[in-house]
Formats: structure tokens, C-alpha cells, sequence
């Protein structure tokens, strides 16, 4: 990268480099909570300014826009890094036959009182749901039928973010004009 790189253009990056490397990495250690990763962020951040100048795709030249620049790249490698772990970390996966066996069992061994409350629970619950916004109870109920985000998002034709703010909004919702409702029971 750096042999078509002018010597002034070496001298700058050096001296980026040693300014300002301690304070990105203090600036990533403060979102990611984690040093390590903080210090990995920084080596992208980096490598991200030097591609993006060997291409001529940053066009700042000062020291102070470099700097916003590399401070800006890091922040959304953070972001770029959350957003992608963020469905493993939410997320909990389930074997499909231990559902099964936990839903067979949970009704065999269900009495008519418990049945009659669970039946309640569910009209409770599927009036809450016919009461969110459209967007929101199509989100919930691709969700509760083991949907992931990306299933999501394809077909509800939006980004994951999108998505992902839906499903967080109509959960907080339900939460909402559920508390209270339930029986404490089922």
C-alpha cells in the first residue's frame, strides 16, 4: 500500500498513527467494553483509511479531517461488528423436537380448568396482537412461527434494522396491554 504513497504522505500517516492510535483505541475500548476487540476495531479503522486513500475515496488531507474520518470508520466498524452479532446474541435457537415433546406434554397433562385458562390466555393474547400496527403483527407472528430477521426483512421488504425496531416496538407493546390481563396460571 505504501509504495505508491508520497513520503509526505508516509510522514502524515505516522504521525496519525502514533497521535491518535492510543485514542482510538481508548475511544473503542469505551463502546466495546472489551480491549481486545477495541484494539482489533482500531487495526480495521486503519487498514479501512489506507485502502480508502489508496483508492482516492478519502479526500480529506488535513490532519483533523483525517482524523474525523478514521474516528468515523471505527465507530461504524463497532456498529458493523454489533449489528452482525446482534441476531446470534438475541437470538436462542430450539430443537424443534424438544418444542414438540414440551408442547405434547404441557397439553396431555393439562386439566379442563388449566385448559379453559389457557384458552382465555390465547384470546387474550391474539387480541393484543390484532391490535398492533400492521407491520408490527406481521413481524410478530413471521417471529412466533421461528422466522429469523433476514427471513424477516425479505419479506416484509425491509432492512433488518427495520425489522429488528418492529419486532422490539409491537414485544414492548404486547408487554404493555398484556400486564395485568393474564391469569397467573398456563
Amino acid at each position: 500500500m505504501f509504495t505508491r504513497a508520497s513520503e509526505a504522505e508516509r510522514s502524515l500517516f505516522e504521525q496519525l498513527y502514533a497521535c491518535y492510535h492510543p485514542l482510538l483505541v481508548r475511544f473503542l475500548t469505551r463502546m466495546t467494553r472489551c480491549p481486545q476487540r477495541a484494539e482489533d476495531l482500531a487495526q480495521v479503522a486503519w487498514l479501512k483509511l489506507l485502502g480508502a486513500r489508496s483508492r482516492g475515496a478519502c479526500k480529506a488531507d488535513g490532519e483533523a479531517e483525517l482524523r474525523a474520518y478514521l474516528f468515523a470508520v471505527a465507530r461504524n466498524a463497532f456498529l458493523d461488528e454489533y449489528t452482525r452479532k446482534h441476531e446470534a446474541v438475541r437470538t436462542r435457537t430450539v430443537d424443534p423436537g424438544l418444542l414438540d415433546a414440551l408442547i405434547n406434554e404441557s397439553s396431555s397433562a393439562a386439566g379442563p380448568d388449566q385448559a379453559a385458562e389457557c384458552a382465555e390466555v390465547n384470546a387474550i393474547l391474539q387480541s393484543a396482537v390484532d391490535h398492533l400496527p400492521t407491520e408490527q403483527r406481521k413481524v410478530i407472528l413471521m417471529w412466533s412461527h421461528g422466522a429469523t430477521i433476514r427471513e424477516m426483512a425479505a419479506e416484509c421488504d425491509a432492512p433488518t434494522d427495520t425489522v429488528l425496531s418492529r419486532k422490539k416496538y409491537a414485544v414492548a407493546r404486547l408487554r404493555g396491554s398484556l400486564a395485568g390481563a393474564l391469569p397467573a396460571a398456563c
